[in-house]
């Protein structure tokens, strides 16, 4: 079922597929929903999967100038209530992960689980955060022009399976606008560091790790499974910072390992 709810004058789109327990997808930056379907497919066998389109992503309107991971959370956890879920296992990649720690934090009482997939609970180092602004200036000079070096770098591209995800999520990518690009990239950059989530977490986590991750050392979030008692982690050979689609099956299986518990 696909459909859409009103969250602060916005129309926000999602789909719901399947029964049981519910699982609560997040894309990434630049994505949409989509990318999730043949994940969403195979889940739906045994749990109700939502996906969301985050505010300024995929089919849903834009709300301001900054997207903070706070206002991300509250989204979601709008379309929750909205569709009568009370609990619900929250699995995010990339800014989805960011948006799922703030939910974490927010909404603890509605976690079941959390899987962050190719996602941090650090904030932005002062380098990242100057990566930002200067995507932010390009976007503003030529957006189709920076999509076109950027949705690339998230893949392994010496994978020639590839060529046809780059395509893919490039189109997700260029039906983002300029503000909504900005917006997100704002939010990134300011969010907040959230491992003490991690630490004192009522509820188990789970993270997928590439361990050719261009964007995120695979070290580092190793070490912050470790943070709290209940992480753990899977690491991915051969994957970047999309092992959702370059490791499809590995990162099925540990969605519904993990969701099974």
């Amino acid at each position: 079922m696909l459909g859409t709810f009103d969250f602060r004058s916005a129309k926000i789109a999602y789909s719901v597929k399947g029964k049981g327990r519910a699982i609560l997808l997040i894309h990434g930056f630049l994505g949409a929903k989509e990318i999730w379907q043949e994940l969403e497919i195979r889940l739906a066998k045994n749990f109700k999967v939502i996906s969301i389109d985050l505010p300024g992503h995929g089919q849903s309107d834009c709300i301001g100038y900054v997207h903070d991971m706070e206002l991300l959370a509250e989204c979601c956890n709008s379309l929750l209530k909205y569709l009568s879920i009370r609990k619900a296992i929250v699995v995010g990649h990339s800014l989805g992960g960011y948006v799922s720690l703030a939910f974490g934090e927010k909404f603890p009482d509605s976690v079941l689980g959390l899987m962050l997939v190719n996602s941090t609970a650090k904030g932005d180092s002062d380098n990242r955060k100057k990566s930002r602004n200067q995507l932010i200036r390009m976007v503003k000079k030529d957006r189709l022009k920076l999509l076109g070096s950027l949705v690339p770098s998230f893949f392994n591209i010496k994978n020639r399976k590839t060529t046809w995800q780059i395509k893919r999520y490039l189109k997700m990518a260029q039906n983002c606008s300029e503000q909504s690009i900005i917006a997100a990239a704002e939010g990134m950059k300011n969010r907040r560091e959230r491992e003490i989530v991690l630490k004192f977490a009522p509820y188990p986590y789970h993270y997928i790790i590439g361990a050719h991750d261009s964007v995120l050392d695979s070290t580092q979030l190793i070490k912050e499974t470790k943070i709290g008692s209940n992480g753990s982690y899977s690491l991915l050979e051969d994957a970047s910072h999309m092992s959702l689609v370059e490791r499809k099956e590995e990162v099925f299986k540990a969605i519904k390992s993990f969701s099974k518990r």
